[in-house]
């Protein structure tokens, strides 16, 4: 339930758009793919989510949900994602955004 909580802030962190542009099912496959543009797509989503939270505190919306350690990669982004929906299969069909935020949450927790 905290995972759940904490993703659905992230998505209202993030502008709480009312449009789904992907879904946990939709990113996987871009993530798992070998074409460079659906990776990149993904590698990009991955980054976006991340610099979001990262820029939340300074504009006074939200603390950081995630703490990302320094130096991480997209690629290491991917790989977390990929290993978190291995672990959790069951979230594949939430809102991209709450997804990445679960993995990241678990991945990397603030103190």
């Amino acid at each position: 339930m905290h995972k759940f909580v904490a993703g659905a802030l992230l998505l209202a962190m993030t502008g709480g758009a009312q449009a789904n542009f992907l879904d946990g099912n939709e990113l996987r496959a871009r993530c798992e793919s070998r074409r460079p543009d659906f990776v990149n797509t993904c590698l990009g989503y991955l980054t976006g989510v991340a610099d979001s939270d990262d820029a939340a505190p300074s504009w006074r919306l939200a603390k950081s949900l995630f703490c990302l350690p320094r130096g991480i990669t997209a690629n290491e982004l991917r790989s977390t994602l990929l290993g978190y929906l291995r672990e959790h299969p069951e979230e594949e069909d939430l809102n991209a955004a709450i997804l990445v935020g679960n993995a990241f949450i678990s991945s990397w927790p603030c103190d």
